[in-house]
């Protein structure tokens, strides 16, 4: 065996040396990599490149570390949200101001099997809402006046079900929701039960209904046709109809809770119910294939608006604001929020002209919202009730 010549292996420790920083330098350093996330630099799709070893400059550093549009979002989703809205003005990932809420699309009378219906898109957020009635008779020896009061209701609509069906409905048993996501609305919501989400929902659905009045307790009441003045119109009342209110989500991209309480407005506005009365030879209720009646509704509609409160990072030009409200928030925008605002205002027609009203505030999350905020979103939400108002007046929501 040939032995080793070291002054050979010597001169070999610089060749190989030299070779491994020649291709090091091409790969970027790890305190490139963490300025790079913490600091990018955001360019258009076209400027953009996925990462890759590059080449040394001209000075022989390596040029900067820059993601693709998709894979930085996909990194650091909170920073990149961030980034959009610092620049003046800001602008939010899908091309909207902060204040700016998605156009929407209203259809009614869709479903030829209920007695109402309306289906509203919102964004990449789509809602079905279809309203059954059914018919609920006030058995003898019941008290009809325990349904005449809005504050005898149930404080959940699991509650409200549960009460009907052991014969001892009240006012809130009378009008129903049901929120459904359906299979595929959504990533985050795979075949399954019911979730959090849905029965959340349908809770909230059920308080504003009942918070609000929203329908005239007069429509749904069922009355005996004996024209006998000695009866007070309290025991004329023979029955009451229920109206069930399921809503389907088909597509869900953030921000629900509008989109499906403004269906329900919609869906029952546009509502027909068969003229029910009460037969005293057969002393029960019938109901005739014609004429039908509306649902009255209260006369300033109800309407909720939803933002999303984003933090933004501490900067030499943001120094006094530390969060940033976004009207109508997708579902991407949700999810870093930190907190969320929901206003619930109202709107009619008047000898003045329209009229609008902010009614409740409520909101979940921490404390950043201030009252020059909450102002500001007073008036979005007056402007949106409007919008709301006048597309529920046009010639759609004819009869059929």
């Amino acid at each position: 065996m040939d032995s080793l010549n070291t002054t050979e292996s010597t001169d070999l420790i610089p060749k190989v040396l030299a070779s491994y920083l020649e291709v090091s330098s091409c790969y970027p350093a790890p305190s490139q990599i963490h300025s790079a996330i913490t600091h990018p630099v955001i360019k258009p799709l076209s400027q953009m490149s996925i990462l890759t070893p590059q080449a040394g400059a001209d000075d022989g550093q390596p040029p900067p570390l820059t993601f693709s549009t998709s894979l930085f979002r996909q990194i650091s989703p909170a920073l990149y949200l961030q980034r959009h809205l610092v620049h003046s003005p800001p602008t939010r990932p899908n091309g909207r101001s902060p204040s700016q809420c998605r156009d929407f699309t209203l259809t009614t009378n869709s479903l030829s099997h209920a007695h109402g219906s309306a289906v509203v898109r919102a964004g990449d957020t789509a809602v079905v809402c279809g309203i059954r009635g059914e018919i609920l008779t006030v058995a003898p020896g019941d008290d009809p006046s325990r349904f005449e009061s809005y504050h005898s209701f149930p404080t959940s609509a699991t509650h409200a079900c549960g009460a009907r069906g052991a014969g001892g409905a009240s006012w809130g048993g009378l009008i129903i929701p049901n929120v459904e996501l359906s299979t595929g609305c959504s990533k985050k919501y795979p075949l399954g039960p019911p979730g959090g989400l849905a029965q959340t929902l349908s809770d909230q659905l059920h308080e504003l209904i009942n918070v609000t009045k929203l329908v005239s307790l007069d429509s749904l009441r069922i009355y005996d046709s004996d024209d006998d003045s000695s009866l007070s119109s309290t025991m004329k009342i023979k029955g009451y109809w229920s109206l069930y209110v399921d809503v389907l989500c088909i597509s869900l991209d953030g921000n629900i809770l509008d989109a499906a309480w403004y269906a329900i407005v919609a869906a029952i506005k546009s509502s027909r119910l068969p003229l029910a009365s009460w037969n005293q030879a057969e002393e029960r209720i019938f109901c005739h294939e014609s004429p039908s009646h509306p649902i009255s509704l209260r006369q300033s509609l109800p309407f909720t608006t939803t933002f999303a409160l984003i933090p933004l990072p501490r900067s030499e030009d943001h120094r006094n604001e530390t969060a940033i409200l976004l009207n109508d928030p997708d579902s991407y925008e949700e999810d870093e929020a930190c907190e969320i605002l929901t206003i619930l205002s109202t709107a009619e027609f008047g000898l003045a002209g329209l009229r609008t009203r902010v009614e409740k505030i409520e909101k979940r999350g921490g404390w950043k919202v201030g009252l020059a905020q909450i102002e500001s979103c007073a008036h979005l939400a007056a402007s949106k009730a409007a919008r709301y108002l006048h597309s529920l007046t046009q010639d759609q929501l004819t009869p059929m």
